[in-house]
């Protein structure tokens, strides 16, 4: 019902017509309900009132009628209330139709009125800002959906029985979360490896990630006779090796392969460098010889 009015007459024993008074009850569907304790009679149509109480129709306590004309003309004892609902134009057939005013995939406006739901085989795609209708599943169920990892509003999936009749997923997504010690961030999984194939005869100081980084493992060989040193760094750049303090340093067995796994990943704030050594100390700046490291692959994210 677009731009109902509601009012109430107190009836006077007198013909009173409700449309010369509402204004917009003429020619409208309006609906009557007798709200008082004696019967009333109601009559649709005709400039003038009705020559007997013959013409109209009576609406017991608590009844109610609904019509449509030029004139809607009423009468009853004085102090019976008769409420009247005033709705959209055009016909009705025993009912008041409640509509919204805007259709289903066009512009919103105005204030939202229809509460109900439809099955679309092929679901709609919204624009922004428009107003659509709410979606049932082809059974009459509310279809909702919190996640959709394809960003589609709803996901339509084979039941499990069998049956050919579609229906529609829920899809829940949980995102892990892990403290890195001042803040939650999202758990991760190792995305990136920085390879080092063969040493050089360095320290081999390396920046493998300039930002915040999750060091997952390290694996590789150690092809010298003695035994070697990797240093990790919480740094931006390449490590000035022997000045910087390492976060950890990793004793390296002569002549055989290493896999240093963390269950849990190792979070470098500042950024990820590394370095091999000859020797365990800091300030340690033994350079390797060539090729003393074979494929030391470190994997972080």
């Amino acid at each position: 019902m677009a731009a109902a009015t509601q009012s109430s007459f107190a009836a006077n024993g007198a013909w009173q017509d409700i449309a010369a008074t509402l204004t917009a009850a003429a020619n409208a569907d309006v609906l009557l309900q007798n709200t008082g304790q004696q019967p009333v009679k109601v009559c649709f149509g005709g400039a003038t009132a009705p020559a007997s109480d013959l013409a109209g129709v009576t609406i017991n306590p608590r009844g109610t009628i609904v019509g449509n004309a030029a004139n809607v003309w009423v009468r009853s004892p004085g102090g019976t209330n008769l409420a009247v609902t005033v709705g959209h134009s055009g016909g009705v057939s025993g009912n008041v139709a409640s509509l919204g005013n805007v259709a289903a995939g066009a512009a919103d406006a105005g204030n939202p009125v229809k509460v109900g739901g439809v099955y679309s085989a092929t679901l709609p795609t919204l624009a922004d800002g428009q107003r659509g209708n709410m979606q049932l599943t082809n059974k009459g169920a509310l279809a909702v959906t919190l996640f959709s990892s394809a960003g589609s509003a709803f996901t339509a999936i084979a039941p499990a029985n069998g049956t050919t009749n579609p229906s529609y997923a829920l899809a829940v997504a949980g995102f892990g979360m892990q403290h890195n010690g001042a803040t939650w961030d999202l758990a991760k999984k190792p995305a990136s490896t920085n390879r080092l194939l063969s040493a050089a005869a360095t320290t081999n100081a390396t920046s493998v990630k300039t930002s915040g980084a999750d060091l997952f493992r390290v694996r590789g060989h150690n092809a010298s006779a003695s035994a070697r040193y990797l240093k990790l760094y919480n740094k931006a750049s390449a490590p000035t090796v022997g000045t910087d303090t390492p976060v950890a340093t990793y004793y390296l067995a002569p002549s055989a392969p290493f896999d240093i796994d963390f269950q849990t990943a190792l979070y470098f704030s500042a950024g990820l460098a590394f370095a091999l050594t000859g020797a365990a100390p800091d300030s340690d700046t033994t350079a390797l010889a060539a090729g003393d490291i074979l494929c030391l692959n470190i994997h972080y994210a």
